[in-house]
């Protein structure tokens, strides 16, 4: 590689060749031991350049002589010669490459064009290189070495070659990947079916091919009448059965694949619902399904919380991507994945560890019966945890009837909204978000935040009452109850646990407390990512070993990272669509015919905002017994501000067992000097072995007077408030979207009839705290100290 002096030398003397200098010329000096020039050498200053003064310059000065010395040297036409140019041998060569001179002692200025003689001997593709791929040919930091030290040819070549072959553009763009390999031909695999006995919305009916994928946007339904499909990872056989689906684009969504067909060649009893065209046209092919429009009043969510605003339909710049109409209203074919929709992709180490715990269909009950399967999954956050649950949860409803799951998780919980730990015992598979399928749980207890760092024991209390209520309630129960025979096993329920994210700290202590309460017999650890702080001390395989003497087997599972597209909506956002579906959601009013069953809801109220939809109305000296305060600074509130801390606050309803509470609390609260319902400072809330939380309510009104009235908005079905008598006020709070009217939201007006500005718990426009003004920086003032 040439050196940078001796390519300085040869540009200069071509320079000194072609154009003759201003000055005159100096004799060169013969050659020393050395090619640098002495530390005395300064540059003979130009005819019309003023000589540079003795006197020490001032600060104003000095600055004004650096300008007019920029000035003229960019005046300057050509650049002086140095005192020693002498000729080079590197001068005559043809291939010579030419160095841009970044010495800070000469007044040349560096050309970044080449001249016409330079040109001619350049290859084109070096005349216009490309900015970010361009080598750069010399740099200060790199030690000087002597061109006799390497050959010159060696040295051309590679930079040459560097040039020439630029690195390939990664600007070029990807083509989308393909999510629908199903070819949709109307009247041939797709046919579109009226509204059915049974209801009246659309239906579409598509034949499916071995290996044909098919990908939705919306709410659905789904049937499956001959074959054998993979929704979300889960097998749905040949029955008529139908499954609700919920895909939203907050989400990823679910991927309808065809198996192949391996029953026998005779048709299904159940297609005989279809027409005698569709029938007889599925004999072709491997799979046949039933889609059918789902009017829920879920898409209103997005209306209430304008961050997943039209969540359920392609955005307005995908719509055109839309290349067929399955002629259902609530429904969107899919052929290729675009910036904002995701597909739910199902590892195969994650196949694998499901298909390990799963038992096969030539074991007998009994053998299943004496088997202990406990399931925890334990990990750091954002590894895909949840997903993976849910996938163990559907996947063991293929095998049992049902299967009980326990949530340990405050922040993003499955079947309730945050803040409290539940036992649900679920009967179908799950195809949806958690916003998507709010239940009543078997059991449950509030915490009343999304962490339990402010009430660890009461954490560790509700989690070991909700795993003795399985042991002795639920598995006692399935042995006696007996369900329909459908080949699944009913003699045992399964218990699949979801634990916290938080694994550092005290969430690592929590970890292992957890794990002690539950005995699982398997445990699935996520192992942190590299790049991610891990503490070693709390991972699960660390605890215990396969090998020891009954203990639980360890299986370590891939993690996976949340997809890029999807970071637009954080956790906070997904809480508080949680809780927003949770306080529109229409429960089930009836009481339900099995005593394990969690009821789900199937619609949402979602015409009207929380603001306008009427409350009940209580006395809350008759309604209630007594309340509890929770969380960290509660202790501080006093009886007589109670009332100010209950506005517009959600509240866990409770109910206990009679005779747990203090005898005196009901005596003291008819007592028209106490605040009403008794509520004692600094107490704890009820044991959770004595109580359980029946739903959340929400707090709209509440009267400080004697004879004070409360206004309630809960989902909890009429028949299980009258045994709510305790309520408990954690930190859980109502979203802003729930405090707003969305009717009026875009036009600036009132809020359900009231003007904006008199409307409680709400402040319009600019802060007017200290400090709530934007803080105004200056940057060009500093201290004596900083300069």
């Amino acid at each position: 590689m040439l050196s940078a002096v001796a390519a300085r030398k040869a540009r200069l003397a071509q320079n000194q060749a072609q154009t003759p200098p201003q000055t005159a010329a100096v004799p060169p000096l013969p050659p020393g031991p050395t090619s640098q020039p002495p530390s005395d050498f300064r540059k003979k200053p130009s005819s019309h350049q003023k000589p540079p003064s003795k006197r020490k310059p001032s600060a104003p000065a000095g600055n004004a002589t650096k300008k007019r010395k920029g000035q003229n040297r960019r005046s300057s036409p050509e650049p002086s010669a140095r005192y020693f140019v002498q000729p080079d041998a590197f001068e005559n060569q043809e291939d010579i490459i030419v160095v841009n001179d970044s010495d800070s002692e000469t007044s040349v200025a560096s050309q970044d064009t080449p001249s016409e003689g330079e040109a001619s001997r350049i290859p084109p593709s070096r005349l216009n290189p490309r900015p970010a791929s361009r080598k750069r040919a010399w740099s200060p930091s790199v030690p000087l070495q002597d061109s006799s030290d390497e050959e010159v040819e060696d040295a051309d070549e590679i930079l040459i070659l560097d040039a020439i072959n630029p690195p390939p553009d990664e600007s070029v763009p990807v083509a989308p990947a393909l999510l629908s390999t199903f070819r949709p031909v109307l009247d041939q695999n797709v046919f579109r079916l009226g509204p059915s006995d049974l209801s009246a919305n659309k239906r579409t009916a598509l034949l499916l091919s071995a290996g044909d994928t098919v990908a939705l946007l919306g709410t659905y339904s789904i049937t499956v009448l001959r074959g054998t499909v993979d929704l979300g990872g889960v097998s749905l056989n040949a029955s008529t059965t139908s499954y609700p689906v919920f895909a939203p684009r907050s989400s990823p969504i679910p991927i309808i694949q065809c198996r192949p067909h391996k029953g026998s060649s005779s048709d299904p009893a159940f297609l005989s619902t279809l027409p005698n065209r569709v029938a007889a046209a599925s004999k072709d092919y491997d799979a046949a399904i039933i889609l059918q429009e789902l009017h829920t009043g879920i898409e209103g969510l997005g209306r209430i919380c304008r961050t997943f605003d039209g969540f359920f339909a392609p955005s307005r710049w995908h719509r055109g991507r839309v290349t067929f109409d399955l002629g259902l209203d609530t429904v969107y074919y899919l052929t290729q994945q675009t910036s904002d929709v995701v597909p739910l992709d199902i590892p195969p180490s994650w196949d694998a560890a499901v298909k390990a715990i799963l038992p096969t269909s030539d074991q007998g009950t009994d053998a299943t019966a004496e088997k202990k399967m406990v399931y925890i999954i334990k990990g750091a956050k954002n590894t895909g945890k949840s997903t993976f649950a849910r996938l163990i949860l559907n996947r063991l409803l293929s095998r049992f009837q049902r299967v009980a799951y326990l949530e340990c998780d405050l922040g993003q919980s499955e079947f309730t909204p945050g803040g409290m730990v539940s036992l649900n015992v679920v009967e179908q598979p799950v195809f949806g978000p958690p916003f998507s399928h709010p239940s009543i749980p078997y059991a449950a207890h509030y915490i009343g935040a999304t962490s339990p760092r402010a009430t660890p024991s009461h954490y560790l209390e509700s989690i070991h009452a909700l795993v003795q209520l399985f042991n002795l309630e639920i598995q006692s129960a399935a042995a006696e109850e007996l369900g329909s025979d459908d080949g699944r096993f009913n003699s045992s329920i399964p218990l699949v646990i979801n634990t916290m994210g938080w694994t550092k700290g005290l969430g690592a202590d929590l970890a292992r407390k957890v794990q002690e309460i539950v005995e699982p017999s398997h445990i699935f650890s996520f192992d942190a990512s590299v790049g991610e702080e891990w503490d070693t001390t709390g991972r699960v395989d660390t605890l215990l070993s396969p090998s020891e003497l009954g203990g639980p087997h360890v299986q370590s599972v891939e993690p996976v990272q949340r997809p890029s597209t999807l970071t637009h909506y954080t956790a906070a956002d997904q809480r508080n669509l949680s809780i927003l579906s949770y306080f529109h959601a229409v429960l089930p009013n009836s009481p339900s015919t099995s005593l394990l069953t969690s009821p789900v809801a199937a619609s949402w109220s979602s015409t009207l905002p929380l603001c306008a939809q009427p409350p009940y109305e209580l006395d809350p000296r008759v309604a209630f017994d007594q309340l509890f305060l929770t969380g960290a600074g509660t202790e501080d509130v006093t009886p007589s501000e109670v009332h100010r801390a209950l506005r517009c606050s959600v509240v866990g309803l409770i109910s206990c067992q009679p005779g747990t509470l203090d005898s005196d609390a009901r005596i003291d609260a008819e007592d028209d000097a106490r605040p009403s319902p008794f509520y004692e400072q600094g107490v704890l809330p009820p044991s959770p072995h004595t109580s359980k939380c029946l739903g959340l309510a929400l707090v709209r009104a509440i009267s400080p007077s004697p004879s004070s009235r409360i206004h309630l908005l809960t989902p909890v079905p009429p028949h299980l408030l009258g045994s709510a008598r305790v309520i408990v006020m954690g930190e859980l709070q109502l979203p802003v979207w729930g405090m707003l009217d969305y009717r009026t939201l875009d036009d600036g007006g009132d809020i359900a009839g009231y003007d904006r500005e008199k409307v409680p718990y709400l402040r319009w426009g600019k802060g007017e705290g200290a400090g709530g003004e934007r803080r105004r920086v200056r940057r060009n003032l500093m201290r004596r100290a900083q300069m």
